[in-house]
């Protein structure tokens, strides 16, 4: 939806700014996942500006505008200059034929598309060995990460810390990734997939938070995301139009649920096992979410009828 266009007096960035934040006002919108801008420079300084008002509403404002890890830099900084020149990359491929790899491309990521820095994790991981020989052998290579970008150093070639830190990074990533293809499918219908794919993702999720070990870095990500996930799928919240108030549960829109409930091969029993999943068979989680589906599933009929 388009919510307004606004005339910008001047370019200054504190102007640009302060634009954006009244016209965000007027429909009272106090979340903002990302803001996409072209490359001028007082886009920069107007950016700035709207990030220090805008997070006076709230810490949680902001909830995609979140700096971009070193680990992912130094690897997609790499990748970069292996991509920029013939040079460079013939450079790459000497590296990976010494190392008996097979050769491969190395695709860089969209910075705000979380699946495109997945993909080209996942494809550079496998090329680490030819990264490390380049570190090691390339003057050219280790050049470019003295050079500054945006007045500031690159941060240095990935380390063997970096590496380990993008695998766990793709071992979790790779769960929402598939999934999404699953849901993004355009030749078949995907609703009655819905619920089992976030159980899947809430299950996971959970057990990688759960988890005692070595990976503190990992389970502590996925301990954040819990919390997220319980705003959209903890018990007790509003009831909706076709609940009463008896059988209110979770902020979900149960019609997910539903239709899954309408798959001939799925029906009650497959939503109740995936309560019990989730919340244990004798807890009350259970029995609410278990009744509210029910009474969704009989108004839904005396409306039809």
């Amino acid at each position: 939806m388009i919510i307004g266009f606004k005339n910008v007096d001047d370019h200054k960035g504190s102007t640009t700014a302060r634009v954006l934040v009244d016209c965000l006002a007027e429909w009272d919108i106090k979340r903002v996942f990302c803001i996409t801008v072209d490359n001028a420079t007082a886009n920069t300084s107007a950016m700035k500006k709207f990030k220090e008002e805008f997070m006076n509403q709230g810490e949680d404002a902001l909830e995609g505008l979140n700096e971009v890890d070193d680990s992912v830099t130094a690897i997609r900084n790499g990748i970069q200059y292996v991509r920029s020149s013939t040079n460079r990359l013939k450079s790459f491929e000497f590296q990976v034929d010494t190392s008996k790899m097979t050769r491969g491309s190395l695709p860089l990521d969209v910075k705000t598309r979380w699946n495109s820095t997945y993909l080209m994790l996942d494809q550079a991981i496998k090329f680490m060995a030819a990264f490390e020989k380049m570190e090691a052998e390339d003057k050219p290579y280790i050049d470019y990460f003295m050079e500054l970008e945006s007045g500031k150093k690159r941060i240095e070639p990935a380390s063997t810390t970096d590496w380990e830190e993008a695998e766990r990074l793709v071992h979790f990533l790779v769960i929402f990734y598939n999934l999404t293809l699953m849901l993004s499918a355009t030749k078949g219908i995907t609703s009655h997939k819905i619920y089992n794919e976030i159980v899947t993702i809430t299950r996971n999720v959970s057990k990688i938070s759960s988890a005692p070990g070595d990976d503190e870095t990992l389970r502590l990500k996925a301990l954040t995301m819990m919390g997220k996930l319980r705003k959209y799928w903890n018990p007790f919240s509003e009831v909706s139009e076709f609940e009463t108030t008896k059988s209110k549960s979770c902020k979900m829109n149960k019609l997910l649920i539903v239709v899954t409930v309408f798959d001939p091969r799925k029906k009650m029993n497959f939503a109740n096992l995936f309560f019990e999943k989730l919340y244990g068979k004798e807890s009350i989680d259970y029995n609410l979410l278990s009744e509210s589906i029910t009474d969704i599933m009989k108004r839904l009929y005396d409306e039809y009828s």
